[in-house]
């Protein structure tokens, strides 16, 4: 008997362990589930179903998972989606946890209509809010956690460029110069930021589609608001602490037809609406005027050229990047003027994004 109750626990255990390792070994179809909100008013928000999938670049230039854009025939596992890209989904699907992976890192994560489909979500922004939370605590000098959007085609350049389409993270474009299979477009910087340091921009075009790589910024550490935004207590934005972004697109005219007029901003934690601080010429937000003021690149203007890729819509896109090894790869964002790097590092860098909220002004938080 005692042989038999040994026999059967080894072959429920053996039967387990089949059933978890076929599941982490399972291919998603096309995207891992994930959930954000669409709200009409606070407090009424409703759950959309959509999908997050990681940049084709990155499946092909380290796993050869798909190089080609025109190509593509793999699709990550669950397993290699955390154990390759760093990347899980919480149990609720509302958070994406993102581990720095040294073998390949900053994956590009996109979201998608979800599991099953080829298509990328387009998100309106005009005449909108957006709101986030983020736990950034552990990412140090040298490394970005960027959450922003670009003017990506839905079908990821299918039809345009003959690309096999969301499903395998293709037709990534940004403000940045062009390269193979990236061309240009309009970029929307909502955070590009550690620890240490934050930086909201926006990357305009003109009608011949060259966009402006640098782009007009509202940073606080540079421009005298060392205080705002850091490590600990003594910062107005405690970054050791989870907190939310709210974000608003202010239109001319308050209908969502009208062009842009400013982007807005302030950050909530621990039950405290915390302002966007008012800097030299007595902006808080990013507008045409403030763009001017600074000297900042705007190619087109905020108002005209930004204008047009918010109406086109835009992609999420989320990542963690940077080098572990060179404190002064991220001086751009962190070291002076910029901020204060090298002052933190951490081993692990992890980054949570989650409750991804947008609606009407007003209404997300």
């Amino acid at each position: 008997m005692f042989l038999l109750v040994i026999l059967a626990l080894a072959y429920c255990s053996s039967a387990n362990d089949a059933v978890e390792n076929y599941l982490n070994q399972a291919r998603t179809t096309g995207a891992l589930d994930f959930t954000v909100q669409v709200c009409s008013s606070l407090g009424n928000c409703q759950p959309l179903a959509t999908g997050l999938v990681v940049d084709n670049n990155w499946r092909g230039v380290y796993y050869n998972l798909c190089y080609d854009p025109k190509r593509c025939d793999k699709i990550p596992t669950v397993s290699e989606y955390q154990t390759l890209f760093g990347l899980t989904v919480s149990p609720s699907r509302t958070h994406l946890n993102l581990t720095y992976v040294a073998n390949a890192p900053g994956p590009r994560i996109y979201l998608t209509t979800g599991p099953g489909t080829n298509s990328y979500q387009m998100v309106y922004l005009l005449n909108r809010e957006l709101s986030f939370d983020v736990d950034l605590s552990t990412v140090g000098c040298g490394l970005n956690a960027a959450f922003f959007f670009v003017a990506m085609e839905a079908d990821g350049g299918t039809k345009r460029y003959g690309y096999k389409g969301p499903v395998y993270g293709t037709g990534y474009c940004d403000a940045q110069l062009a390269s193979t299979n990236k061309p240009t477009c309009h970029e929307l910087d909502i955070i590009e930021s550690n620890s240490l340091t934050t930086l909201l921009a926006t990357h305009t075009c003109n009608a011949s589609q060259y966009c402006e790589p640098t782009g007009c910024g509202f940073m606080p550490y540079p421009l005298g608001q060392t205080k705002f935004y850091g490590r600990g207590r003594t910062f107005s934005v405690d970054t050791t602490k989870p907190f939310t972004v709210v974000t608003r697109f202010v239109t001319v005219d308050g209908k969502d037809t009208g062009n842009l007029k400013e982007i807005q901003r302030f950050y909530k934690q621990n039950g405290r609406i915390i302002p966007n601080p008012t800097v030299g010429g007595n902006f808080n937000s990013v507008s045409d005027a403030y763009c001017r003021y600074y000297g900042l690149n705007n190619l087109g203007g905020l108002s005209a050229s930004m204008t047009q890729g918010l109406k086109k819509g835009m992609v999420l896109t989320m990542g963690l990047w940077g080098d572990l090894k060179n404190p002064d790869f991220m001086g751009w964002l962190d070291k002076p003027p910029y901020g204060p790097c090298p002052v933190y590092s951490n081993p692990n860098p992890r980054v949570t994004y989650g409750n991804i909220k947008y609606g009407p002004i007003g209404s997300t938080a």
